[in-house]
């Protein structure tokens, strides 16, 4: 079973190359209000408790059979983050606002049979291509 434990001392672009690594059809976003891009690039070296702005003592994990519903209210009740998961689509990335309910495992492999119809070879990934997402942006 694919599992990764959200922890208060992990950084940000640590959480997300792991996630990465599990579900490599997925991207895992921190939505922030600022689009300033330095700001973000400081906030991928924060720790879960330094984003959050206070000691949470608050671990979770990551499953592959839990909803992205799921995962996004963990991250909000245990740091108060708002967190959102895109999913490949064989030419850029997407929001699924629109699934959900489907678990982790789902989204990918929807991501992956995505992938088997595109040109693409692979998610497009660049050296810490791991954005925050702005508010107010649609992908």
């Amino acid at each position: 079973m694919k599992t990764l434990e959200v922890y208060p001392e992990m950084t940000l672009a640590h959480l997300q190359e792991h996630f990465t690594q599990l579900f490599p059809y997925l991207q895992l976003d921190l939505i922030n209000s600022d689009p300033d891009h330095e700001k973000d690039k400081q906030m991928a070296i924060q720790t879960m408790d330094e984003l959050a702005g206070t000691i949470t003592h608050c671990c979770f994990l990551i499953e592959a059979d839990m909803s992205v519903t799921d995962l996004e209210d963990d991250f909000r009740a245990c740091y108060g983050l708002a967190m959102q998961i895109k999913r490949w689509t064989g030419y850029a990335w997407h929001d699924t606002d629109e699934t959900r309910d489907w678990t982790l495992d789902q989204q990918n492999d929807k991501g992956t049979e995505l992938q088997t119809h595109s040109y693409e070879k692979s998610p497009k990934r660049t050296s810490g291509d791991f954005s925050l997402a702005a508010t107010g942006t649609s992908s």
